[in-house]
């Protein structure tokens, strides 16, 4: 496993050895991932992994602070299904503008989000679930996420899977609110 330590970007906030852990978990889930969870990962690859960008294919040398707030912003519109950044947003996040990946869904958009999100400092909660948690007995966020894919072809797993889908929807959309209403301002 690598480790990300001497790799991590000065404008990620969280300690080293908690971007460490987001990592494992990411990498840990890609033999059974979410969407939500393809998001995560492609987000900790795009910062030490020399991956492009999640959401706007952003090569890995643009991987600053101004980058990943405007990386950050563009998922958040995508999560939201609202409209992206305007040319005052761009200049104000001092980016050059980028359009998002045409392919990408708002389960994917709302796990780089959230990832981007936590790395900034933005939000507390991190964007995976990982062994820091399940040390804590902390409950999972989803957890029918974490049931075999053989399990998953019932009605209760899609109604859950509907229903953690709406609540991402949901508070991306509260988020996006809050970040239009102060761009605005």
């Amino acid at each position: 496993m690598a480790q990300v330590s001497h790799l991590t970007p000065a404008w990620v906030v969280q300690e080293r050895r908690a971007v460490q852990e987001c990592w494992e978990a990411a990498v840990e889930r890609r033999t059974t991932p979410t969407d939500r969870d393809r998001g995560v990962n492609w987000t900790m690859r795009w910062l030490f992994a020399e991956e492009v960008g999640p959401v706007t294919s952003r090569p890995p040398t643009e991987c600053t602070r101004e980058n990943a707030r405007a990386e950050s912003w563009v998922a958040l519109c995508l999560a939201a299904d609202m409209p992206g950044p305007t040319e005052g947003d761009w200049r104000r996040l001092g980016a050059a503008p980028l359009p998002p990946v045409t392919t990408l869904d708002r389960e994917f958009s709302y796990g780089a989000w959230r990832t981007l999100a936590w790395l900034l400092g933005v939000r507390e909660d991190w964007p995976i679930y990982t062994s820091w948690h399940r040390a804590a007995s902390l409950p999972k966020e989803c957890p029918h996420h974490y049931i075999r894919h053989a399990g998953r072809n019932t009605d209760a797993w899609r109604a859950a899977d509907q229903a953690a889908r709406e609540r991402a929807h949901s508070d991306a959309l509260t988020h996006w609110r809050h970040v239009r209403k102060l761009a605005d301002a």
